[in-house]
């Protein structure tokens, strides 16, 4: 389960950004999570409710997650295309069946903090 590292990591990443912003306590984290990035998300918010409890700074925080959709686009024609998951994945453009290269799924990111 790597999503406990995963947390940690957003973890050590939002204390760094509450010292660089004068913040005490953070009550907001948005998140953008990719459905290629490997990340269960469910598991993940598991373990950030469990460091809720470990670590003052985030005990009241709202984690918020944005799952994006998979794209590809043709390298030859610029025809793009979005997946569901990716087991209806197929990386071949319908128009001329070039390999089509992945835009968008892989992300794992902090978008926003908030707090005082």
């Amino acid at each position: 389960m790597h999503e406990g590292a995963i947390a940690q990591s957003i973890l050590d990443i939002l204390k760094q950004v509450a010292e660089d912003n004068g913040m005490a306590r953070i009550t907001r984290v948005r998140l953008k999570i990719g459905k290629l990035s490997g990340v269960m998300i469910d598991a993940l918010m598991f373990a950030l409710d469990a460091l809720k409890y470990e670590e003052g700074l985030i005990s009241d925080a709202l984690f918020e997650v944005t799952e994006t959709q998979i794209r590809a686009r043709c390298a030859l024609c610029n025809t793009e295309y979005t997946f569901d998951d990716a087991t209806d994945m197929v990386l071949l453009c319908r128009q001329c069946h070039m390999p089509l290269e992945v835009t968008a799924g892989r992300e794992m990111e902090i978008i926003d903090v908030e707090g005082e």
